[in-house]
């Protein structure tokens, strides 16, 4: 898969600075956007990350880790239901198995994919700055560069209302030849570094919103600074909705 979407790595956070925190206990939250259709650019860094870091599981939405077929197929990322009381007993674990990986704009933002911008949904999604706030758990933001680029998805209909409400995406969508098959997009997984979250037993709504002002302002770096080692996004605007 790495090889069908010439994938590679850009890391502002090596993986020896990040092993010495697991090492010391220390979980994060790895917040990753854009979703895309499908992840594919989260599924190739599952399979091209050292053991260690294979520990670490990815959040989905309740109805993901109930269906069968869809809880084999997305079974590389090692899902973990993104209920909130769960989320904060799984980072109580500490290290990389107290650790997760959350798609920040979930499914709403699957269909905001798109080759000619780059859309995420993000400003009204705060949960993750509060459990951060509340477990301790720094963020690591992750921005996943060609994600939206390799499937192309019907944005609007019946089906696409049913996927936002049940979590999970059950709308048409294609590729290659206008089939299913992804097109062979570069892929590019962006790490940042840590934003310095550090516990508070009672955040109040304002460092909420300061904190998430923080991660937005990263996750805009991010992509203007690397979006030119992607081919095809050299000329993508990017915006925050």
């Amino acid at each position: 898969m790495c090889g069908y979407f010439n994938y590679s790595e850009i890391r502002e956070y090596s993986d020896s600075s990040r092993s010495a925190d697991f090492k010391n206990g220390k979980s994060y939250i790895l917040a990753a956007q854009p979703h895309g259709v499908i992840s594919f650019c989260g599924m190739c860094s599952a399979s091209y990350c050292i053991d260690e870091f294979r520990l670490i599981k990815t959040a989905a939405a309740s109805v993901v880790t109930m269906v069968p077929i869809l809880k084999h197929v997305m079974g590389v990322f090692g899902l973990i239901d993104a209920g909130g009381k769960n989320l904060k007993e799984h980072i109580k674990k500490g290290g990389a198995e107290g650790s997760v990986v959350i798609y920040i704009g979930g499914i709403a933002e699957l269909f905001k994919s798109s080759r000619k911008e780059e859309r995420l949904y993000l400003s009204k999604r705060k949960g993750f700055i509060k459990l951060a706030l509340t477990t301790g758990a720094d963020i690591i933001p992750l921005y996943l560069l060609g994600n939206t680029d390799t499937l192309t998805v019907v944005k609007n209909g019946p089906l696409a209302t049913l996927s936002r409400k049940m979590g999970v995406s059950i709308t048409y969508f294609w590729g290659l030849f206008n089939t299913p098959i992804p097109r062979p997009s570069q892929m590019v997984y962006v790490r940042g570094r840590p934003l310095g979250i550090t516990k508070m037993d009672n955040p109040k709504q304002e460092d909420i919103d300061r904190w998430h002002e923080v991660y937005c302002k990263e996750v805009e770096r991010l992509f203007e600074t690397y979006k030119g080692t992607c081919k095809g996004y050299e000329n993508k605007k990017f915006y925050i909705d």
